[in-house]
């Protein structure tokens, strides 16, 4: 606030004293004045990052053609199921100034800086069951990290398949299929703010 109004002081004075480029010199002048006044009056400061708005998801839909898979492919998927997004704050303090012998140097600053980071729960369906492993997974073209996933479980869409425990502790034992003849992956704990907040599109090297 003080740099703006000693910035359109020192042009007014500037251009009284001084018409033409003596507003431009006084308004400079004022300008770094006002700065320091606003350090001192408010040494700390607080900035916030991008928050999450909206949901957006790669694909979901009913009624998608389940695949078969003959040896070994590269897989679009398709969302069974999601949890909501799960927000963790993070706040980084920075402090710079207030050195100097005797309480000299200059004024101490501190710059507080808060982050979102967002987390899913998804299963995803891949194709026809059953399959023998699932080498590679990819987000948005690019080779998947697996720093960005807390767990990752392939359920190999056998006859015998069991539902997930993680979709059967959120949903109720009643009221979670296990997909047999299904193949599906369900990511625990995924991290999507590497991904500019929302689900990446995820494909699967898949072998049967």
């Amino acid at each position: 606030m003080a740099k703006l109004v000693l910035t359109v002081g020192g042009y007014v004075l500037g251009n009284l004293l001084l018409p033409g480029i003596g507003g431009a010199i006084g308004g400079a002048i004022g300008g770094y004045v006002g700065g320091i006044v606003d350090q001192q009056l408010t040494p700390d400061q607080t900035v916030y990052g991008a928050r999450l708005q909206d949901l957006r998801v790669q694909s979901s839909s009913y009624g998608s053609v389940i695949p078969t898979l003959y040896g070994k492919g590269r897989l679009a998927s398709n969302i069974l199921w999601m949890r909501g997004f799960d927000e963790e704050v993070r706040t980084e303090t920075q402090t710079v100034g207030g050195g100097g012998k005797g309480g000299g140097g200059s004024s101490r600053q501190t710059t507080n800086t808060v982050s979102y980071h967002y987390y899913c729960d998804l299963a995803v369906s891949l194709c026809g069951g059953p399959i023998a492993s699932v080498p590679r997974v990819f987000a948005d073209g690019n080779a998947f990290d697996p720093a960005h996933v807390g767990a990752m479980r392939v359920h190999n869409g056998g006859e015998a398949q069991m539902p997930d425990p993680l979709v059967q502790a959120v949903e109720g034992a009643d009221r979670t299929p296990a997909y047999r003849g299904l193949a599906y992956v369900v990511l625990e704990r995924l991290y999507i703010t590497p991904y500019g907040n929302r689900l990446p599109q995820l494909t699967f090297e898949v072998t049967t």
